[in-house]
């Protein structure tokens, strides 16, 4: 709507999910925000393959519309979805404990894979000192 010179859009998503994160618990799981499911267009994602660069401790993300084997299945929830990730922490060794927390994906485009979202991950300082 035009008032004055300005061209307004009025908001009306008061209660609508906007922040993009990926968040990786405390027992073994990686959760993805409902605003991360509406910014990159992944209701449809039925599992996603991950990937891991040791050196940088980055984890990557490929979300599938359709069945591929060794995916991991994705479990849909009312904020976004979630995967166990118990077996992929365990076989690189990754304490969720150490790493616990939300992160910022960036998002890449492979040649080969297509779009991934990668996270690097952050040793949580522990404030009890």
């Amino acid at each position: 709507m035009e008032i004055q010179g300005y061209n307004f859009e009025e908001f009306t998503s008061f209660r609508g999910k906007f922040s993009s994160k990926i968040s990786l618990g405390k027992i073994g799981g990686f959760g993805f925000s409902t605003g991360f499911f509406h910014r990159n267009n992944l209701k449809g994602s039925v599992g996603l393959k991950l990937f891991y660069d040791k050196d940088k401790k980055a984890v990557g993300f490929k979300f599938l519309d359709s069945p591929e084997e060794g995916m991991v299945k994705l479990k849909p929830r009312q904020t976004g979805g979630y995967i166990s990730a118990i077996s992929f922490l365990g076989k690189y060794d990754i304490d969720p404990k150490k790493y616990t927390g939300r992160y910022d994906p960036k998002e890449i485009m492979d040649e080969k894979l297509g779009k991934i979202f990668i996270i690097e991950l952050k040793e949580q300082k522990d404030d009890k000192n």
